[in-house]
């Protein structure tokens, strides 16, 4: 158990030609092997390396955890990078007990260096975005690897540090860190962050939506995926933002196609509209709709003014109220759906279908 004791060993006698010889010193911040005398161990005073927090603000990756991930073994790398910056949290606190006990007994060459936890985060994100169906630090990895190759050739190599605080990091993240489950799928449901150096989202090649321009939006809406293969949402357990991932479809085909495998069929009054996918092109069109405008929208407000777009607010029904409410549904049905889908995906799967039909025209010519 470690608990801060010196734990150098007594050094032998020394006999009359005794030599220095190489001995490594055993501290926890895994430095390098070092020459000192037997007889006379030399120990150098360290600096004090303080609460090991960052000297400026780092960027961060926001995101609400996955309600179907319950076990360690469920998370993708994104859920793994958030419970491994828990990990090195841990071992940063425990740096700091250490550190105030080796000051109380005069012992400060033993002070123990902090880890830069973005850092460690920013190496991994680098190395996944190389090759992220192949680089994956994530549950599956965590569960069926060997501990030394998870020491060794991830969290050392891969994020940054030596071998001894990797160690550490290891031990932290398999016995310590917790999944909140609870407290971090509650409604409403808490931001979390995984602080690192330069992302500020997963993959820096990806288009987001606050990044789509206004015809980037209207693709995302109308986009109609050949082979969607959308039985994949019809499996028990089935992760959803997975099938986005999969099998991209635009909002509008995927709405209809949700409403209608229901248990019963559930169509929305939208969809009873004439020409009711013209109308929500139109609309975003006309009012520019860019990602940018759309997430600073609230949705109560945006699906009022599709609403009263669609239909005069002036026409009432027999209780004199306005006959466009029943669009709500729909209309609400559109801003949840263009939250959620993989923008990324439809956009390239679009670009894709587009660039092989001016292929096969031009065959044809």
């Amino acid at each position: 158990m470690d608990d801060g004791k010196d734990d150098e060993k007594d050094v032998p006698k020394a006999e009359e030609d005794m030599k220095e010889t190489e001995v490594k010193k055993d501290d926890d911040d895994g430095k390098d092997d070092v020459k000192v005398n037997n007889d006379h161990p030399e120990r150098i005073p360290k600096d004090d390396p303080g609460d090991g927090k960052p000297k400026k603000d780092p960027e961060f990756l926001s995101f609400k955890w996955n309600k179907l991930y319950k076990n360690v073994k469920d998370c993708d790398t994104l859920h793994m990078l958030y419970l491994l910056t828990k990990s090195l949290e841990l071992v940063r606190l425990r740096s700091i007990e250490r550190n105030k006990y080796f000051k109380s007994i005069g012992r400060t060459d033993r002070f123990i260096n902090h880890l830069d936890g973005p850092q460690v985060i920013t190496n991994i994100l680098d190395w996944h975005n190389k090759d992220k169906d192949k680089n994956k630090f994530d549950g599956e990895l965590l569960e069926s690897s060997e501990k030394l190759y998870m020491i060794n050739n991830i969290i050392s190599e891969i994020g940054g540090m030596k071998k001894g605080p990797a160690t550490k990091v290891f031990t932290k993240l398999k016995k310590d860190v917790q999944i909140e489950y609870t407290h971090w799928t509650e409604l409403p449901q808490p931001e979390l962050k995984v602080y690192n150096w330069g992302y500020t989202k997963m993959y820096k090649a990806e288009v987001y939506l606050a990044e789509c321009t206004v015809d980037q939006m209207i693709t995302l809406l109308t986009y109609k995926n050949p082979n969607p293969q959308t039985d994949v949402y019809e499996q028990k357990d089935a992760d959803e933002m997975e099938a986005y991932r999969k099998y991209p479809q635009g909002v509008l085909e995927l709405m209809v196609w949700k409403n209608a495998h229901k248990k019963p069929p559930k169509p929305s009054k939208l969809e009873a509209e004439d020409g009711w996918k013209k109308k929500v092109v139109d609309y975003w069109r006309d009012n520019k709709m860019d990602g940018a405008k759309f997430q600073s929208m609230t949705s109560k407000a945006m699906c009022q003014q599709m609403i009263d777009t669609f239909m005069d607010p002036s026409i009432k029904n027999d209780k004199g109220k306005p006959v466009n409410q029943k669009l709500r549904g729909g209309c609400g049905q559109v801003v949840r759906e263009l939250k959620r889908v993989y923008v990324d995906g439809i956009l390239k799967a679009a670009e894709k279908e587009a660039q092989a039909n001016g292929a096969e025209e031009k065959n044809d010519e």
